[in-house]
């Protein structure tokens, strides 16, 4: 079944918002239809770019941004990352750092640009834009070493970044992105905030309307080398004893999905 069709055929259960189905509907005006498992995985990656960047628009951009690369031991050339300080960054300005969404193995910082930008204009911050190594060529857990590389070295350099010592540092992302924050908040003291978007703390609860069985097969079978590794601490951060829990910093998670699997035949 295509998109469309799993949404009317929700529409009679659920209420599908007027928004929602509108947007998966323009996607397929525009021949965004062949999903990501009928495709190489370059192709995936590619049609993934174009809608993000299609219907996420540009926005006016006062300010700098800048290219580096973070040193790591398992990259060669360094993580690349963008920086985004506006003209408005108030004084010891916040330092956010943020990881794109897609599976694991699609998605990039080009695709989430303007998302970046209006969180750096609009709160005033400096943005480090992460570009971590993707599935299946890199598998977990690569993309966790990635971005917990770029989290220390943001936190040791505050002021090469535009910021100061009593720059705050926190972390985030969307959906996959906003699993990787989690982790990090568990593995690396001393981070001041997190936020997430659609975030799947456990991969035990992946099943929904759109989100289908088979497209999370896909992610899942690209992304996890073992069976055992989707109930670890780094794949169901979730999962973390209670304690650990009372240690993390303050949260705002938008849009949190846990559907059951056994709600969704």
């Amino acid at each position: 079944m295509t998109t469309i069709e799993i949404l009317e055929e929700l529409q009679s259960k659920y209420f599908v918002h007027p928004e929602t189905f509108d947007f998966f509907k323009k996607r397929a005006e525009y021949g965004f239809t062949k999903a990501y498992f009928d495709v190489p995985i370059s192709e995936a990656r590619e049609s993934n770019l174009r809608s993000t960047k299609l219907f996420s628009g540009s926005v006016d951009f006062d300010g700098t941004t800048r290219e580096l690369n973070i040193p790591s031991k398992d990259v060669k050339d360094g993580i690349p990352v963008t920086v985004y300080k506006p003209t408005t960054c108030r004084n010891d300005p916040s330092i956010f750092v943020y990881f794109h969404g897609g599976g694991n193995c699609v998605g990039s910082r080009a695709g989430v640009d303007t998302v970046c930008k209006i969180l750096s204009r609009d709160a005033g911050c400096i943005v480090v834009n992460v570009e971590y190594r993707l599935a299946p060529e890199f598998k977990f857990p690569s993309n966790h070493d990635d971005v917990l590389c770029v989290v220390q070295w943001v936190k040791g350099h505050k002021e090469e970044l535009g910021g100061s010592s009593r720059s705050t540092v926190g972390v985030g992302g969307d959906s996959a992105g906003g699993r990787l924050a989690a982790v990090v908040c568990h593995e690396e003291p001393c981070i001041d905030y997190q936020c997430a978007v659609h975030l799947v703390p456990d991969m035990k609860f992946i099943r929904g309307p759109v989100l289908t069985k088979q497209l999370i097969d896909w992610f899942i079978g690209n992304y996890f080398p073992n069976e055992s590794d989707k109930a670890s601490l780094r794949g169901s951060p979730l999962q973390n004893n209670t304690e650990s829990f009372s240690k993390l910093p303050p949260a705002l998670v938008m849009w949190l999905i846990l559907i059951h699997s056994e709600i969704m035949p």
